[in-house]
């Protein structure tokens, strides 16, 4: 039995793959922001301890010279020792006024348009305006960058401050460049762990495509013998494989459940059905005194019967195709003779709308000529009931690369393109029988049988309008006279 598939959404979710790779990408992207992050907290960390560092030498200077005589003149001029192009130190008073800073300007570097005077006011506006100890403070000036920290003495009496301004432009711009220099290694590292991450999560997850693989090639026939072999599955897809094999086992017992009763109840039918057709013809043959409607009474339970006996063996052919035991033989018979059986037996209840021009020659199929005109029979039945009243059915044989080609031609509405694989599912119909009684397996029926003698079974176009259904079998020479 075909599988069926469901159509695909048009908005489908992301694979797995997409998922798994954008997810691998941001959790690289992550740990790459969180290393640029401890690379600005330490560099900056570093600077200030180097600040403290610094601070404390200098106060390791200055507290000798603080306990002399005449101790602001000299912490004064050994702070003017102190003084490099990065750094500034000075003496405070405790109202926030530097102590002389023109002199204590050393080799301190400022640009030109700085003013000395308003930069040292503003250190000590952004830092400890208190007078107490703090740790560096960062201060901005006309794109430069400074450190302040400020270190309490006691000079001649006198509670003061000593100031250190240091200045680490330099620094914070190499820190940006290398801050750069990481962004952009980053990213073309991401994009090279992306580039390589398709190749490894397409290695990691042929495992799924192979259980995809091996669910899609189970059908109904194979229930019994499509199991999952558990031994070859990823540890991690060994419990959806053992569901799924429980689930198949489920279905294959279920499956043989519905398949015998089909069995066992067209076996059942088929005797009472053809006692009820052969007595009610036998009745109307020869009973005397009935009127015209009693005949056509027993005359519609007779083709009733023979219907039903029809369907009955249909679906006895479908229950023995699941089994795997419809065999049919594979023998030469005339398909023109074939037909003509066909006409003589549907004739009359077709009410001569069959129309069959025999090919000038015989022409001969493979296959077993009584299921083949089972197939013919059905189509017959089934052009009739959406061709217009009047309208006949035309049947043709045709030769083809090596194949005999049985044409029933109908004048109905045809069948669109996209419902000709579908109408020959079991209980499928196309979209036109909403008002056309039927059993949904007559088609089926057809393919199933046709497929079974080493043919196919197709629909076209009529070349007036209509439908075209086509029995292709292969071709045969007629058997030698015996």
């Amino acid at each position: 039995m075909p599988r069926t598939r469901l159509p695909a959404s048009p908005v489908s979710a992301p694979s797995i793959r997409q998922r798994l790779l954008s997810s691998s990408l941001l959790a690289v992207l992550g740990g790459y922001g969180l290393l640029l992050g401890a690379h600005g907290l330490f560099s900056s960390q570093e600077r200030r301890s180097y600040h403290r560092v610094l601070a404390a030498s200098v106060q390791q200077e200055v507290l000798p010279a603080a306990q002399a005589p005449g101790a602001l003149r000299t912490v004064g001029d050994r702070l003017s020792q102190l003084v490099s192009p990065n750094l500034m130190v000075w003496i405070e008073t405790d109202q926030g006024v530097p102590w002389r800073p023109p002199r204590q300007l050393g080799g301190f570097q400022l640009p030109k348009h700085i003013s000395l005077t308003r930069l040292l006011v503003r250190a000590s506006l952004q830092h400890s305006p208190d007078g107490t100890a703090g740790g560096p403070a960062m201060l901005q000036s006309a794109e430069r960058t400074y450190l302040i920290s400020a270190i309490p003495l006691v000079l001649e009496g006198r509670p003061m401050r000593l100031r250190l301004l240091e200045d680490v432009t330099t620094k914070v711009e190499r820190e940006r460049t290398t801050r750069l220099l990481l962004m952009l290694a980053a990213a073309v590292s991401t994009l090279f762990t992306g580039l390589l991450l398709r190749p490894v999560l397409s290695r990691g997850l042929a495992p799924l495509r192979d259980l995809g693989r091996r669910m899609q090639a189970i059908g109904s026939d194979s229930l019994d013998r499509g199991r999952l072999p558990e031994e070859e599955m990823p540890r991690e897809l060994l419990p959806i494989a053992g569901e799924f094999n429980a689930l198949l086992e489920r279905l294959a017992i279920s499956w043989e459940r519905q398949r015998d009763f089909v069995n066992g109840v067209s076996h059942e039918l088929r005797t009472p059905i053809t006692l009820v057709g052969s007595y009610a013809g036998r009745l109307r043959r020869r009973a005397a005194g009935l009127d015209n409607d009693e005949r056509a009474q027993l005359l519609l339970i007779e083709e009733e019967a023979e219907r039903m006996e029809r369907l009955v063996a249909d679906l006895l052919h479908l229950a023995r195709s699941d089994a795997h035991q419809l065999q049919l033989a594979a023998e030469p018979f005339d398909a023109g003779a074939a037909l003509q059986r066909v006409l003589e037996r549907l004739g009359v209840a077709c009410g001569g709308r069959l129309r069959f021009d025999p090919p000038p020659t015989q022409a001969f199929a493979l296959g077993d000529s009584r299921q083949y005109e089972h197939c013919v029979a059905n189509l017959i039945e089934n052009a009739l009931k959406y061709a217009p009243p009047e309208s006949a059915v035309q049947l043709r044989l045709q030769r083809q690369s090596g194949q005999l080609v049985t044409h029933v031609v109908d004048a109905g509405p045809g069948v669109p393109v996209e419902e000709r694989q579908r109408i020959f599912n079991r209980f499928q119909r196309g979209r036109h029988t909403a008002s056309v009684p039927g059993s949904g397996i007559g088609l089926a029926v057809v393919k199933t049988l046709i497929e079974a003698m080493g043919g196919s079974v197709g629909v076209g176009d009529a070349p007036g309008g209509g439908a075209d259904f086509q029995l292709r079998l292969r071709s045969a020479t007629p058997l030698p006279a015996t």
